[in-house]
């Protein structure tokens, strides 16, 4: 293991580190979930040997599934045999894992994340596999423990992590899961939130700053902090939307974004919309085959005039119906120089070929970012919020 990790955590990135795990114990997969800012919740962080459907993995809370097990129990835990009852992660199931060997990962403040390993083979995991996996996870912790925030695209991402919500809030009579994968390259302005007002209403947001880098991550964070501020007195989604437009021309020089913000409330029969630039959000009806854009406004994105009129549309939300949020990072694709726009491309074909009513919203978002991202490396940060109403 010496020869493995010889170089300063600066030069090794997380990806690397966990394609070495995979080397160092023979396993098929190897994959690291972090803590988010709750510490209620494990991200997806890297993953070896599944190809990149990795990045459709859901978010686990702590105390359910394998890895959550692992975190709350903070020792290790090997699955035998992979089954939907002890592994929430579909792309794990999917995938052909059968056997899992997992453990608590820690930093200087205590635990940070779990590590494990996994065969699509029946190979048992010995006492000796134990040991070895809990040093190269010691190792990992405090690699981790050591990395800064001198690094701006670092920094960008730990701010985006504080701001966007892990796993979304749990709302009796809505099915609510959301993905963010970063860009393979410069870190950009995806958002997106999901809160309750105290009025019982939902708000549903989904938003991209211009540009890429710590710059566009900082707005994102005002941004967001401005709609909730506004939502709180404005039921209108069109008036949230007119005031955050108004509080960017003026104040944001120079800046602009897109937003798509949306409130429900109670029996969740219906959702109010605002689009301002944004793409739609796809909808899909119980035993529909192919999912379509919303109907809704295109409007003026953010940040070009500050009196522009705002208006909101009503969707119909019957039992059954799914909604798909999504950023442009999701279907644009770059070609030379040149960027596919095409709102009816291929790949937003794909998303709407996969993306089912008929499914929970976790699962329909793994189905969508598998499909649509594969194994092509995502040039631009990619959001998806899916809210569902059960029947």
């Amino acid at each position: 293991m010496e020869d493995s990790i010889a170089v300063t955590p600066v030069q090794v990135s997380v990806q690397d580190m966990i394609e070495n795990v995979r080397v160092e114990m023979s396993s098929d997969t190897a994959s690291l979930l972090l803590l988010d800012e709750t510490r209620a919740v494990l991200e997806p962080a890297a993953s070896a040997g599944l190809g990149r459907r990795w990045r459709g993995a859901p978010h686990v809370r702590v105390g359910t599934g394998f890895a959550g097990t692992v975190a709350a129990r903070q020792s290790p835990v090997v699955v035998e045999e992979v089954t939907k009852e002890n592994v929430i992660n579909p792309i794990l199931r999917e995938g052909g894992v059968r056997r899992l060997l997992g453990v608590p990962v820690f930093g200087a403040d205590g635990l940070v994340g779990v590590l494990h390993v996994g065969t699509f083979t029946e190979r048992d995991f010995s006492g000796d596999d134990t040991v070895q996996l809990e040093g190269i996870a010691e190792e990992i912790g405090r690699r981790l423990s050591e990395r800064t925030a001198d690094d701006a695209h670092l920094a960008a991402l730990t701010l985006q992590r504080s701001l966007l919500p892990a796993a979304p809030p749990l709302i009796d009579g809505l099915d609510i899961a959301v993905r963010y994968l970063p860009a393979d390259g410069d870190l950009g302005g995806d958002w997106y939130d999901i809160f309750p007002l105290p009025n019982g209403k939902v708000g549903i947001v989904m938003g991209d700053v211009e540009g890429h880098g710590l710059g566009p991550a900082v707005v994102m964070g005002r941004l967001r902090s401005a709609l909730r501020a506004y939502a709180l007195d404005h039921d209108d989604p069109a008036e949230v939307v007119a005031r955050l437009d108004r509080k960017l021309c003026y104040f944001e020089n120079e800046i602009t974004a897109t937003v798509v913000y949306g409130v429900t409330e109670p029996p969740f029969d219906t959702i109010r919309i605002c689009n301002a630039g944004h793409p739609a959000p796809l909808v899909s009806h119980e035993g529909q085959e192919y999912a379509e854009l919303a109907k809704v406004s295109e409007g003026l994105l953010l940040g070009v005039h500050p009196e522009v009129a705002r208006t909101s549309d009503e969707i119909d939300l019957a039992p059954g119906t799914a909604l798909a949020f999504f950023t442009d990072g999701l279907v644009e694709r770059r070609v030379g120089r040149a960027l596919e726009v095409d709102p009816y491309s291929e790949h937003l074909d794909i998303a709407c070929s996969v993306f089912g009513a008929d499914v929970d919203a976790e699962t329909a978002c793994s189905r969508i970012i598998a499909a649509v991202l594969g194994d092509e490396p995502n040039e631009d940060d990619v959001a998806l919020v899916v809210v569902r109403r059960p029947r």
